[in-house]
């Protein structure tokens, strides 16, 4: 949980920043779990597709159900934007129940479990990486190895994360979501040590 020692208003803000989204070292797996967004999908696109191009990840799950009154699917959305970006629809696969993290992960897990996957590649937004890594943690045990890609589609980088209104909103939200959801045994607390997570 996050600790502050006497430290100037700027060094306190990057502090948050690191707690929320940590630096994570990546590393090849077989699958990329996308957690499905409304928001930013074209940028989304941008990254995953970058990502598999550098070999992080043969296939992608999307996962993501119907939210904000919309007939489409979060999943479908992100699902159409990578078709058009470049990645065939043989390689994806998609999830389109989950309205929350949790079933997110919970969902997926039950869709892949003939597939025996103990290595996963988180791709999310960028201030909810420490969370996604949390989740998966606490709900899929038999997964060992966990590295997660921060998508940043606001309009700051990242290390002035308070400058953008949406941003600002979604970083201290985390900060009051994540010791609530541990308290609820929601997600679990994470060591993450040079950019491995433990």
């Amino acid at each position: 949980m996050l600790r502050f020692e006497p430290m100037s208003k700027y060094e306190k803000r990057q502090q948050i920043i690191a707690y929320v989204a940590p630096y994570v070292s990546l590393f090849p797996t077989k699958f990329a779990l996308v957690f499905g967004t409304r928001h930013g999908v074209l940028k989304f696109a941008e990254e995953i597709l970058s990502l598999y191009r550098q070999g992080y990840f043969t296939n992608v799950i999307i996962s993501g159900g119907v939210t904000d009154q919309s007939k489409d699917s979060e999943a479908s959305i992100l699902a159409h934007a990578l078709l058009s970006h470049g990645i065939l629809e043989h390689m994806m696969l998609i999830e389109d129940k989950a309205t929350n993290t949790g079933q997110n992960v919970t969902f997926t897990r039950e869709k892949v479990k003939e597939f025996g996957v103990t290595d996963l590649l988180l791709i999310g937004k960028i201030s909810s990486m420490r969370r996604y890594i949390m989740t998966v943690r606490k709900q899929w045990p038999e997964i060992r190895r966990i590295c997660c890609h921060g998508v940043n589609y606001f309009s700051c980088p990242v290390d002035q994360w308070w400058k953008d209104r949406e941003f600002r909103t979604r970083v201290m939200s985390e900060c009051r979501k994540i010791p609530f959801y541990v308290e609820k045994g929601l997600i679990s607390d994470v060591p993450i040590i040079n950019g491995i997570v433990m």
